[in-house]
């Protein structure tokens, strides 16, 4: 099913309030943290490995986003 419309919304919410550039990374598939769209055409599903590249002024801060909403997001 992949990433619904509620933690991508929270996540891209969440990178509106920093600097750096964050793009997540999953197998081929590449989305810009700040397009929700981009993040729920990744199709993830639990158990994908997925990485966040983050680069810019405000790199730990941004990191510290992301784990905040991973941390409330519900896997199935």
């Amino acid at each position: 099913m992949g990433v619904t419309a509620k933690p991508a919304v929270m996540l891209m919410g969440r990178m509106l309030h920093v600097r750096s550039a964050v793009e997540i990374i999953c197998g081929d598939r590449r989305a810009d943290g700040n397009d929700v769209m981009s993040i729920m055409a990744m199709n993830t599903t639990a158990g994908d490995e997925v990485i966040f590249r983050i680069d810019g002024p405000d790199e730990e801060a941004a990191m510290k986003e992301v784990e905040a909403v991973l941390e409330t997001v519900t896997v199935i």
